[in-house]
């Protein structure tokens, strides 16, 4: 059976998210495909990039969120 592979398998190959048989399979159609190993390693370059970076909230958004709940929390109890 002939399967394309998509955006998504990719990434199920990239995360390692995939059953042994199936990443071993999936990668030899990688390796097969010079369009689908570029894209393959484009991605991993680009996890790559991507991981380090991390998200937090600016400390005047937490701010206005703790005084928030503290002043609606007294309304809770009527």
């Amino acid at each position: 059976m002939i399967r394309h592979l998509t955006q998504n398998d990719l990434l199920l190959l990239a995360y390692n998210e995939l059953p042994p048989e199936e990443h071993a399979r999936m990668l030899g159609e990688v390796s097969a495909s010079e369009l689908l190993l570029l894209e393959y390693t484009q991605l991993l370059e680009d996890i790559a990039i991507l991981s380090p970076i991390s998200y937090s909230p600016e400390a005047t958004s937490v701010q206005i969120i703790l005084e928030e709940s503290c002043s609606s929390s007294s309304l809770e109890m009527i």
